[in-house]
């Protein structure tokens, strides 16, 4: 498994479960949003833990090739950057967070974005597991059988003829 899927396996459904609630619990998400906002040391707290999860993704997987992989480095360097302004501007991210909380369209357009990215994900990144299971099994190749027929068939010490053994 790729580093690229690894973490599409992680990313993308825990950004399928973000993206339903944020369109099905929006109203409890404002409610907990706003708490979160004026609260800077959660702010700072997650300002470090997005921080290390950017920088996390970006040691493993630095990938800039125009292929699906690309988001997950885009996704590494957001994080990175996320991390780092809410550590260093707190209060500037409180502002803009009320700004965002204020109006309901940016919680349904956040909610859909989301979504749709974390279902790309989880597509990109389980999709070898739901082609194997459409396909039909695979036959050895002659390549295979033969390596397996010589392993069956290896060289075992071989007894001495009864007719050359020596008694005592």
């Amino acid at each position: 498994m790729t580093a690229s899927t690894f973490i599409a396996r992680i990313l993308g459904p825990v950004l399928v479960v973000i993206g339903i609630g944020l369109l099905v619990e929006g109203e409890t998400f404002t409610v907990i949003a706003g708490d979160f906002v004026r609260n800077g040391a959660l702010i700072y707290l997650s300002g470090l833990i997005i921080l290390a999860v950017g920088l996390a993704i970006l040691n493993v997987h630095h990938i800039w090739v125009w292929d699906w992989p690309v988001v997950i480095t885009i996704f590494g360097w957001l994080s990175l950057i996320g991390g780092i302004f809410r550590i260093l501007a707190t209060s500037l991210v409180q502002r803009m967070g009320e700004a965002v909380i204020a109006n309901p369209r940016w919680l349904i357009a956040g909610g859909a974005a989301t979504l749709v990215l974390g279902g790309f994900l989880a597509v990109m990144g389980y999709q070898d597991i739901w082609n194997e299971t459409a396909r039909p099994p695979r036959r050895r190749t002659s390549a295979a059988k033969t390596a397996s027929a010589t392993s069956q068939t290896a060289k075992r010490p071989r007894r001495k003829p009864a007719a050359t053994r020596t008694s005592s």
